[in-house]
């Protein structure tokens, strides 16, 4: 009997030590924080430039370009009219002559290998050559022409472009242009033409078409480091083409482009910050609703193109200020403590309004040193 309850005693003490090295290696634990906060209204206007100095608010231009087609019938009372027509579409010109910024009136000519003359529409500037990673990159901006005759001659495919205005300089090799779109449009002799009435309800739902279709693609191609507001997206439509499909339709096309603005983040939240939250000195701060604010140009910025270099702007809202810590330090440091020693070494994080750490298993008052079984997580995270 005496050696039975030996080894019953043994066994359960074996039973303890076996399930207390099994909890131990399956030991974890949590760290849940909650860094500071604070709301605050702002109603302030603000100034950027494309070319900021470091540390100021600087912006980037972005621009998307679409074209739709719309058949609508021709009107029955309308007679056949002469049309003359000129040929348009996009190029990107190039810059690879120097670093400065090269300026292109409107009507600049552009020549194709044939011996085609295309016009810019509007005037153009295109920034200087840059170096990159050691490799030179041309500058470059997008444009639209025109056929400098009507005609359908002017129809073409993609192709390369020379300034016949550079011949002699230097400048005739380096500042080029390559087709981005075909140029097309070109018309000349006698087409049926849909009434006004009918053209400019068709017009008015194509702008709309046009509108959502470019602001969504241009909204996708935001990186997610940078916010655009919508409100500061700004449309430009071209007046709609006529060609004849047939005997009783005619397809209308049209055009449109919208510019837009986007802020780096951090220095958009830092701009913020130093109106309205001035004395938090170099704390970090991040704003988790920074999209959700009200943008409006001021009057003097309505008009967004690649040539703008500032633009005036007011932000109104209740921006929700979150302190910012370095949470893979702050893991580093609670490594193999006490739960105790962890609270104190959380109260010195300013940025940390309060925290809690669980343990597994329960008896455990200890967190692992191994970081894997370590779980930090911020309860203010979006």
């Amino acid at each position: 009997k005496k050696s039975k309850k030996g080894l019953y005693i043994a066994s359960f003490i074996f039973l303890l030590v076996f399930a207390f090295a099994v909890s131990a290696f399956f030991r974890s634990a949590e760290i849940k924080v909650t860094p500071r906060g604070q709301v605050v209204i702002l109603n302030e206007s603000f100034s950027a430039k494309k070319d900021a100095a470091p540390g100021g608010l600087g912006f980037q231009v972005v621009s998307i370009t679409k074209d739709i087609e719309k058949t609508v019938q021709a009107s029955e009372t309308a007679t056949s009219q002469k049309v003359e027509r000129k040929a348009q579409g996009r190029i990107v010109i190039y810059n690879n002559y120097n670093s400065e910024d090269q300026k292109l009136v409107a009507t600049t000519r552009f020549e194709t290998p044939e011996g085609l003359i295309y016009r810019l529409v509007s005037a153009a500037t295109v920034p200087g050559k840059t170096t990159k990673d050691g490799k030179i990159v041309p500058g470059s901006v997008e444009a639209l022409v025109e056929a400098d005759k009507v005609g359908p001659a002017y129809n073409i495919g993609l192709k390369d472009f020379t300034i016949p205005g550079f011949k002699g300089d230097p400048k005739f090799k380096d500042v080029y242009a390559r087709s981005k779109t075909e140029m097309t449009g070109g018309f000349s002799g006698m087409q049926k033409s849909v009434s006004k009435e009918v053209l400019a309800k068709a017009e008015a739902e194509m702008e709309e078409t046009l509108k959502a279709s470019l602001s969504k693609d241009l909204v996708n191609q935001i990186p997610a480091d940078f916010v655009l507001y919508n409100s500061s997206l700004t449309y430009k439509f071209e007046s709609a083409t006529q060609h004849a499909s047939g005997d009783t339709t005619i397809i209308l096309k049209k055009k449109g482009t919208t510019n837009a603005i986007i802020f780096d983040k951090g220095a958009l939240t830092r701009s913020i910050q130093a109106k309205v939250l001035p004395d938090i000195g170099s704390d970090m701060v991040k704003i988790t609703n920074l999209s959700e604010l009200n943008f409006a140009y001021n009057a003097t910025s309505t008009s967004i193109s690649n040539a703008v270099t500032s633009v005036a702007f007011t932000l109104k809202g209740e921006p929700d200020f979150v302190w910012v810590f370095d949470e893979n330090k702050l893991k580093a440091d609670l490594l193999g403590l006490s739960k105790k020693n962890a609270r104190t070494v959380i109260s010195t994080y300013p940025s940390i309004k309060e925290a809690w750490v669980l343990t597994r298993p329960f008896w455990n008052q200890t967190i692992p040193s191994d970081a894997d079984k370590v779980t930090l997580v911020n309860t203010l995270t979006k």
